[in-house]
């Protein structure tokens, strides 16, 4: 493959084009092929026209060859001001080029700033709907795998016997024996533990007598746990079955003692949680403080069947304590009243309490 040899220069420092040798030779071959023709057919056409003389001739020749030649000049003249008028224009446009590029870039950048600030396309509708089904999906998944390792993790307990009831914890246990708590709840021992049913245990536990509430519980591996809370006895009751013990729900769970607690008496036979007279002592007796309630010995409720108002003993002295309206008010305005000598004292209007000595 023949080399190519160097690139001649076709603008000059200025950014103006510059003609090549060869162009300026054949531009004067040119001018002068013009001259010679010129010179050629002038006299050429004064002889056939008018048959001249040789002298005549000659001058005619002459004259015709100073005509071509000042034609040819003239011609010369104008190719090299078109040639220069054209260069001029080449000068002129070559610096154009750099600011046609940054004209350019800025339509770029201003187009690009345009599509920036568009909004984002809405979402459509089909790619919203493949999202949800793609979450529920994982979801469905996701839930498939809980419930079958659920499964095998219950499964295990059930079938490998590493978790076999060994023991039976009783807690919260006072008045209430612990054998008769045990002998309730009824758990087998050596089943999987995770078959108990704590429901049933903890209703089977709540039928004792003293038994106020239970909660029941799996120890994990081998252990049942059952916290028992124990009624609290706040008075004494005059039942078919003797003298019965109250907590404080109006619940007369069983018998008292031979020798009963110091606790107060009521005076009525209908004793529970539904009854209104009972209501009525337990929210007095709630009302009064510790000091104040130690010293009461009986409780009576006249009218339960319209207003309950309520009597409360306190040895030789008696206390009418009407309603259990305005219960707060009454407490304290009887708790210096107390310190008086007399009898009876009527706080049913906590505004105008009386003494009867």
């Amino acid at each position: 493959m023949a080399r190519r040899g160097p690139r001649t220069p076709t603008t000059d420092g200025r950014g103006r084009r510059v003609r090549p040798e060869s162009g300026r030779a054949s531009g004067r071959a040119a001018d002068r092929a013009g001259k010679d023709r010129g010179v050629e057919g002038r006299p050429e056409s004064g002889r056939a026209g008018r048959g001249a003389e040789p002298g005549r001739a000659e001058e005619g020749l002459s004259r015709g060859g100073r005509a071509g030649a000042g034609r040819a000049g003239r011609e010369g003249a104008g190719d090299r001001r078109d040639r220069a008028a054209r260069g001029a224009r080449v000068a002129d446009a070559v610096p154009a080029r750099p600011a046609a590029a940054e004209r350019a870039r800025r339509i770029r950048e201003e187009r690009a700033r345009k599509r920036d600030r568009l909004p984002a396309p809405p979402k459509r509708r089909d790619d919203l709907r493949f999202k949800i089904r793609r979450r529920i999906a994982l979801a469905v998944l996701v839930l498939g795998v809980l419930a079958a390792l659920g499964g095998g993790f219950w499964a295990v307990l059930l079938y490998t016997g590493i978790a076999k009831v060994e023991q039976v914890d009783v807690t919260g246990t006072l008045a209430v024996p612990r054998e008769s708590v045990l002998a309730a709840a009824a758990v087998e021992s050596g089943v999987p533990l995770a078959t108990v049913d704590t429901k049933a245990v903890a209703q089977r536990v709540a039928q004792l007598p003293g038994v106020g509430s239970v909660q029941v519980s799996r120890g994990w591996p081998h252990t049942v746990a059952i916290e028992v809370t124990e009624r609290t006895a706040v008075a004494l009751a005059r039942t078919p079955q003797g003298v019965t013990l109250v907590d404080a729900t109006g619940v007369a769970y069983q018998p008292a003692p031979e020798v009963p607690p110091a606790l107060p008496m009521f005076g009525f036979g209908a004793v529970g949680p539904d009854d209104p007279s009972t209501r009525a002592a337990l929210a007095v007796l709630a009302a009064l403080p510790e000091d104040l309630r130690s010293q009461v010995t009986t409780v009576d409720v006249d009218s339960p069947a319209t207003e309950p108002t309520v009597r409360l003993g306190m040895g030789d002295r008696q206390v009418r304590f009407g309603s259990t309206d305005r219960a707060a008010q009454k407490v304290a305005v009887l708790v210096p009243l107390l310190t008086q000598e007399g009898s009876v004292f009527d706080v049913s209007s906590p505004d105008l309490p009386t003494i009867t000595r």
